[in-house]
């Protein structure tokens, strides 16, 4: 049965485990995802009117840029191309075009030098299409000499991350004790890293900004590990303030036997820092001998790109 989670706060918190930095994954187009590409973590990526711009953060004299075609043929769409190139650079000079094929996907890859106002520029264009659909992506990237020299291993990179878009689940479940007769359950979308653990299991959003940790402890010890982990999280900043200062809200259910505590915070490292949101609920059923403790942590700017995600996991858990 599932349980009501009205009561709690959307806007959670800080990532428990550093991990190394990975690449982040882009889905084009986003309302009906064509390809899958790659960009190094430390990249902006910033969608704009239906086009997708990225750069290294350090450093603008090299972008990418990924839009829709309007035309369908190849021909035609690879003449425009060069049209838009041609209004944005002189003496352009063309190498003879590329093709190669990566599963459903052909790459048409077009190689050119021009110059603009800021001197000589190297453009690639890469005209992406699939086997299956009726439609033309254009991947260009533009680059000073001295950033391509810089950034051209990471250039090759990406183009080689095209991938056709594979649908995925709807979601991945955490269950306990097991999957066929579970006294929990709580869903986690497709696409975050799940791995389970002595506890329970960590989960953590692709762009890493949200976390969250399902805790297994015995029923005698739920309030002994409610304020461990409230102090383990409390001394990573100089600043947290728990349940705005007040008691912690608590929901009975008499009906299921449950009774689910909710501990919300808000933390940083001082004022002109940025804002975590820290989510600690527990799940103590009269029946069994485990408790659950459900702790999710992330900067408060993650809401923006995660609130549907947070809501959807909040909604999903069952409690037998």
């Amino acid at each position: 049965m599932k349980y009501s989670l009205l009561l709690l706060s959307l806007t959670t918190g800080l990532l428990f485990n550093s991990v190394a930095l990975a690449d982040q994954t882009v889905s084009f187009p986003e309302d009906h995802p064509i390809i899958d590409l790659s960009f190094p973590d430390d990249w902006e990526i910033k969608p704009k009117e239906g086009v997708i711009y990225a750069h290294p953060k350090d450093d603008a004299g090299l972008f990418f840029s990924l839009t829709h075609l309007e035309s369908t043929d190849p021909t035609e769409a690879a003449a425009q191309a060069k049209e838009d190139i041609e209004a944005l650079f002189k003496n352009v000079k063309y190498k003879e075009p590329e093709t190669a094929e990566a599963g459903e996907v052909n790459i048409m890859l077009i190689n050119a030098k021009g110059t603009d106002e800021d001197g000589p520029a190297n453009i690639n264009l890469c005209l992406i299409g699939r086997k299956d659909k009726e439609a033309l992506l254009a991947l260009k990237c533009i680059s000073s000499q001295e950033a391509f020299e810089k950034h051209g291993d990471l250039g090759t990179k990406i183009i080689n991350s095209i991938t056709a878009h594979k649908a995925t689940p709807e979601a991945q479940t955490f269950s306990y004790p097991s999957a066929e007769k579970p006294d929990y359950a709580i869903d986690f979308p497709a696409d975050w890293v799940m791995k389970a653990n002595d506890e329970g299991v960590y989960v953590e959003s692709p762009d890493k900004l949200v976390a969250a940790n399902v805790i297994m402890v015995p029923k005698a010890e739920l309030a002994t590990a409610e304020e461990a982990l409230k102090k383990s999280v409390g001394e990573r900043f100089k600043e947290i303030l728990w349940n705005e200062g007040n008691d912690p809200e608590v929901n009975k259910d008499e009906a299921l036997g449950l009774t689910a505590t909710f501990h919300n915070a808000v933390a940083s490292d001082g004022d002109g820092t940025e804002k975590y949101s820290v989510n600690l609920v527990s799940y103590d059923r009269k029946s069994g001998n485990k408790s659950l403790i459900l702790l999710v942590q992330n900067p408060q700017r993650a809401i923006e790109t995660h609130a549907e995600a947070l809501t959807s996991i909040l909604k999903s858990i069952k409690v037998r």
